[in-house]
Formats: structure tokens, C-alpha cells, sequence
């Protein structure tokens, strides 16, 4: 049974995670799976263990046919990580709590050569 409140979209990108409470900072690149209004999933190399607080970046599509997408800067929290089975490498999923999103500036999508 579906407990979600807001509908999840499927969406594949790259996510700049920060980790600003370690020392130094500590910088990651994900891949996005799924989000939310509310929430966001993704897919690490690194667990990072529930209540951590962490800055994510990455871009989304505003506008399918224009190329057009928004620079989103957010602040989360790490609900639950959970070990990914089958992969040579460990992997975890991170599920994490959005409590700020920013649209930080539009960005002009380029075209591969």
C-alpha cells in the first residue's frame, strides 16, 4: 500500500551532494532515481546514516520541447539508507526529506557535438 503524500516522477540526473557538517566538507556525485515535492531518492557509493543534513545541487528540465533547465539548490535530510543488492561495488539508496528548494537561476541546456 502506497503511504507517499506526493507523487514521486522518475528522473535520471546527476546530484552534487554536500555534506556540510563533516570537516572538511564533504562532496559526492549521485544519481537521482526518483522525487517529490517532498522528497527525493538516490542512489550513492557512500551510506550516509539517517538525520544527516545535506545539501544537494543539480539540474531540471522546465520545459521538454525548449531544452530549457533550472539550477535546483536544496537542503535535505537522510531518512533511511539501505544496501543495494547484486552490484560488484556497494551501493545504497538514500531516501531523504527536502526541507528547502531553491530554483537558483535558469541554465541554458547545450547540445552534444
Amino acid at each position: 500500500r502506497e503511504r507517499r503524500k506526493a507523487r514521486r516522477y522518475e528522473v535520471r540526473v546527476p546530484v552534487q551532494v554536500t555534506l556540510p557538517r563533516c570537516r572538511p566538507a564533504e562532496f559526492y556525485t549521485v544519481q537521482l532515481k526518483d522525487i517529490s515535492r517532498l522528497g527525493i531518492f538516490f542512489h550513492s557509493p557512500v551510506a550516509i546514516e539517517a538525520g544527516a543534513e545535506m545539501q544537494l545541487t543539480f539540474a531540471l528540465a522546465t520545459e521538454q520541447d525548449s531544452g530549457a533547465a533550472a539550477l535546483v539548490h536544496a537542503s535535505a535530510r537522510v531518512l533511511r539508507a539501505v544496501l543495494l543488492e547484486g552490484g560488484a561495488a556497494p551501493f545504497y539508496g538514500i531516501a531523504a526529506t527536502m526541507d528547502r528548494i531553491d530554483l537558483v537561476r535558469p541554465v541554458a541546456a547545450t547540445a552534444a557535438a
